[in-house]
């Protein structure tokens, strides 16, 4: 996703382009405007969206003629590195193929259908995770604009849940393709329970059939893997397929019906105008067999700051136009598990740039007009102490937080939080874990004159003189004191 990282990344410095401009030729500048055009939209205010939608439609309709390659690249390219907005690209494609202009019926469908079954399953040969789920988010959001056919969406996730039947299938392979059904299902639920009940129903049971051969400790991760080891205690980390599966449990339940307000649907706005298209069949796909070198990137969440609300409470409200609404602190499964899962698709895209993959953390976060400040925390710290390495460079999370605890107020605060949590632990954490965790300590109190006041409260009962014993007797005394005051 270069390209689009790049555009993503000019676009979003906002800097003024027009003296640059004048001075290229003319063809470049309508290029260039192009995609940044394709870049922004739903950047801003969620509340405007629909309208930026139809005006960039009917800007991107007049350039198809001379432009039609730039265009569908581009949006691949977004829907690519900048997952969260699926949802909008997809509505996007739909207003294209519905508004046609003086292109013949169903040839802009067909060109976008026909390059999303190519670039899907090049991906696959070539086993890049994160375009393979892009790809697979963006047919379902073309299943929810019309643009793609329902059945053929259903095919595609029955043909990548059939991975997990594989004789002999490693289970990090097995869980990782499951989660992609996992999310696709939290995007189309409700369209595909209205168009394909029956189907729909048949592919939520396997996958529920699934959860129940894996079990509570059938295909847990090792304890090498874990932050504590064996010691590790139950609702300390979440697994990425566990997540995913009580998301998707939760939106199928008659308390959400399918919808929340993370989860844009700008498409359903439109639904008079995609009613005339005719939904064309995805390309058939094959997932190539598991060969040496494949790896099955996971966010396995460490529990640092609070666990969710119950199901429901604190969810923000949603209403019938898709959009973004509420906020607040307090979020509940559903909102929460979404959020963290739209930061570590960012996060995982932009690592050559972390004040670009800060800004679009903050502009999600406002956007969606939530206090995502734990999801965040969160996410990013089991991004820095995942086992047996990062993904990415540790300086990379390193710079995030900062960034995240410059742009969003409440965020030092829960980083305080995680941190005493981890610390409070620190005899169970893993040795190479609490390497990490000292340098990036080291590294954050460094750009704050090496305050270590936040820290000093909790920590000071640890380092008296009494070593251990100090530190418990200290701990039984904080935990009575407590006691006495509720």
């Amino acid at each position: 996703s270069a390209r689009a990282a790049h555009a993503s990344a000019h676009a979003s410095t906002h800097m003024p382009v027009n003296k640059r401009a004048r001075e290229e030729p003319e063809e470049e500048s309508i290029e260039k405007r192009l995609v940044n055009l394709i870049v922004r939209i739903g950047d801003r205010s969620i509340a405007d969206l629909n309208s930026h939608l139809r005006g960039l439609a009917a800007a991107l309709t007049a350039e198809l003629p001379t432009s039609r390659t730039l265009i569908y690249d581009t949006i691949l390219d977004c829907v690519r590195g900048l997952q969260p907005k699926a949802p909008i690209y997809g509505a996007l494609c739909g207003l294209l193929a519905a508004n046609p202009q003086g292109e013949p019926d169903g040839v802009v469908a067909a060109d976008i259908v026909a390059q999303l079954g190519r670039e899907l399953q090049e991906a696959l040969d070539v086993h890049a995770t994160f375009s393979i789920r892009a790809f697979c988010r963006f047919a379902i959001e073309l299943a929810n604009a019309r643009v793609a056919s329902v059945d053929s969406a259903l095919a595609l996730l029955e043909t990548l849940l059939a991975v997990t039947a594989e004789p002999g299938v490693l289970p990090a392979r097995a869980e990782w393709f499951a989660c992609v059904v996992l999310d696709s299902l939290a995007l189309g639920g409700e369209v595909f329970t209205r168009d394909a009940p029956e189907r729909s129903a048949a592919l939520l049971g396997a996958v529920r059939a699934y959860a129940a051969t894996r079990g509570a400790d059938a295909l847990s991760a090792p304890a090498l893997l874990l932050p504590y080891g064996g010691a590790t205690r139950p609702g300390e980390v979440t697994e990425h397929f566990d997540a995913l599966f009580a998301l998707v449990e939760a939106l199928s339940s008659d308390s959400y019906h399918w919808r929340s307000s993370l989860l844009l649907a700008p498409s359903r706005s439109f639904a008079s105008e995609l009613a005339a298209l005719e939904p064309l069949p995805l390309p058939t796909v094959s997932v190539p067999a598991h060969t040496r070198g494949c790896t099955y990137p996971c966010l396995r969440r460490l529990r640092l700051c609070s666990e969710p609300a119950a199901d429901g409470d604190g969810d923000a409200a949603m209403g019938d136009d898709g959009g973004g609404g509420g906020g607040g602190g307090g979020l509940g499964l559903v909102d929460r598990t979404l959020m963290e899962e739209y930061a570590w698709l960012l996060v995982s895209q932009f690592e050559e740039s972390h004040k670009d993959a800060a800004k679009l953390l903050h502009g999600l976060a406002e956007n969606l007009a939530i206090d995502a400040c734990e999801p965040l925390v969160e996410t990013l710290l089991s991004m820095l102490l995942l086992l047996p390495a990062p993904r990415h460079r540790q300086t990379y999370y390193a710079c995030l937080l900062l960034d995240i605890s410059r742009l969003l107020t409440p965020a030092p605060r829960m980083l305080v939080r995680a941190v005493n949590t981890l610390y409070a632990s620190l005899d169970r954490l893993d040795a190479e874990l609490a390497i990490r965790l000292a340098d990036w300590l080291s590294f954050h109190i460094s750009h704050f004159g090496f305050n270590l006041e936040p820290f000093e409260a909790s920590w000071a009962p640890r380092l008296s003189p009494g070593g251990a014993a100090g530190a418990a007797d200290a701990a039984d005394a904080a935990d009575d004191a407590a006691a006495a005051r509720s």
